[in-house]
């Protein structure tokens, strides 16, 4: 039996203890343990640009492993970004896995537990909004208002107008570069579409033929080409055809 063991954090103590408890986890199956060591952030990249996560998931999928890792919190910078990523692996390749600090974790309970991730998530942002409009309400009624965390007095609620306008020159450089990743593979995505096959079914074939995703196309690495996702594949159609084509439900 073979473990995938990812390990996260420049810390490390923090890395000896993950070691530990997925060691532990291996020996009670009598398990080898290849290991993948993340030192570096992860508050401000994408699940499927962190080259050592991916290089695990990829090893385990290759070789029949266990995905291991010490805790299902802590590594992605939100609980419920880890858990839709696991539930992925799981229900795209039959992926198995193992948390060291809980066990008894299994396939069923992790939908559950990533739905209620779910709600938390919305539940967060409901009060954000609920926040800001509060604060906003008071400024247009002309009250003062304080900032909790500063101490400062707020003024008005929104961006500065530079601020805007560099997103605005960021967002279409950006669209620019997608178009031209877009290109490369969209030939491939319009024959399977025009097979009658759906995003999660494409999604599952560029998987297969370790197509690497636009994120990671640019920089070609064995271990880092990223995974396809039913919505990847549906952004580029639309993108490409618009956002009045049909949306594939299989």
């Amino acid at each position: 039996m073979k473990y995938g063991g990812f390990i996260f954090g420049a810390d490390e103590e923090h890395q000896k203890k993950q070691r530990k408890g997925i060691r532990a986890l291996a020996k009670a199956q009598s398990a080898e343990v290849k290991w993948f060591v993340e030192t570096e952030g992860r508050e401000r990249r994408d699940v499927e640009d962190r080259e050592e996560l991916q290089a695990c998931a990829r090893y385990c999928r290759t070789n029949n492993a266990t995905f291991a890792l010490s805790s299902l919190s802590g590594f992605t910078k939100r609980k419920w970004q880890g858990m839709t990523w696991l539930k992925h692996q799981i229900e795209m390749h039959d992926m198995t896995f193992a948390v060291a600090d809980d066990p008894t974790i299994t396939k069923g309970s992790l939908h559950v537990l990533s739905a209620a991730a779910d709600i938390q998530r919305a539940r967060i942002a409901e009060k954000s909004k609920a926040a800001l409009d509060n604060i906003k309400a008071k400024l247009d009624a002309g009250e003062e208002v304080i900032a909790k965390r500063s101490g400062k007095k707020v003024d008005k609620l929104g961006t500065h107008k530079n601020i805007r306008k560099s997103a605005k020159l960021g967002n279409k450089a950006q669209a620019e570069r997608a178009a031209e990743r877009d290109a490369q593979v969209w030939p491939m995505i319009e024959q399977y579409l025009a097979q009658g096959l759906g995003y999660n079914a494409i999604a599952r074939q560029l998987n297969i033929q370790e197509i690497p995703t636009p994120n990671n196309s640019a920089r070609y690495k064995r271990d880092t080409l990223g995974v396809w996702y039913a919505s990847t594949v549906r952004n580029i159609v639309m993108r490409r055809r618009g956002k009045r084509h049909p949306r594939h439900k299989f």
